[in-house]
């Protein structure tokens, strides 16, 4: 990246900061905490309940299909939800505010979805607001508690937006490192996780619905494979611990260092 353009990023992340990202973000990681925790302990079947929406949602949109090309985009769609909603209710984390350390530079791609989201959330909290003023000159005063509402939504709404601009900036001064990181570790895995990573795919792809673990460990063609298996996950779960940690440092970018990310 050009010097020009990183001191542009580092300017504008100042000012988000100063309009309180960083702050706001700790209460949204709080939120977040609390909101999968109080949804485990109220519908600990969340999960089964997704899935079955996600098939409800992949039946009508399958009947819209024009092509078999649609279908099967659609199929794929579908099981990258469901393995989604998994990782986050695992992790008990928001895949729009978390970045994957297998592919860190997806970060980027969720937080320009979420901020359109918010964006077009404050437009209606804009168009609402005018509206509540005017209904309360002409018709009734009684609506403008309404507005407090209304205005609350939106300050929720400009700090989001705040947020995913701070990260935006954040993360694309270090775009370069994280390719890097992107490329080396999917390499790590191809080098040394191959036959496992050929069978968990290939019972993926092979199946309309996700298949349990005694199905992928069913279809493995050597012990070589669960061997392997059984590596990357313990694996995973080591850099899981490490990540949960690091991200507790929200001011610091991750950029890959030995052993982890820092």
């Amino acid at each position: 990246m050009e010097k020009d353009k990183r001191e542009q990023l580092k300017k504008k992340m100042k000012l988000h900061k100063k309009l309180g990202a960083i702050r706001f973000q700790k209460v949204v990681f709080e939120v977040e905490r609390m909101k999968y925790k109080t949804i485990k302990t109220i519908c600990p079947n969340v999960i089964r309940y997704y899935d079955k929406y996600c098939d409800f949602q992949k039946k009508i949109a399958i009947k819209h299909a024009t092509s078999e090309e649609q279908i099967k985009k659609i199929q794929k769609n579908t099981k990258f939800n469901k393995l989604a909603i998994r990782k986050e209710f695992n992790q008990e984390k928001n895949r729009n505010y978390h970045m994957r350390y297998k592919k860190p530079t997806e970060i980027i791609k969720y937080l320009e979805w979420n901020k359109k989201v918010h964006q077009r959330g404050l437009i209606k909290d804009a168009v609402v607001g005018i509206a509540i003023v005017g209904g309360s000159i002409v018709f009734t005063p009684w609506l403008l508690p309404l507005l407090g509402v209304t205005l609350a939504s939106a300050a929720v709404n400009f700090e989001c937006i705040n947020i995913q601009d701070f990260n935006l900036c954040r993360y694309k001064i270090i775009e370069d490192r994280l390719k890097q990181q992107e490329e080396q570790r999917q390499k790590e895995i191809q080098d040394n996780y191959q036959a496992a990573g050929e069978m968990v795919y290939e019972k993926l792809e092979s199946k309309d619905q996700i298949p349990t673990t005694k199905e992928v460990l069913d279809s493995r063609k050597n012990d070589e494979q669960a061997r392997e298996w059984k590596e990357f996950l313990l694996k995973e779960i080591r850099e899981r611990q490490i990540e949960s940690q690091i991200e507790k440092q929200v001011e610091r970018p991750m950029v890959k260092v030995k052993g982890g990310i820092k």
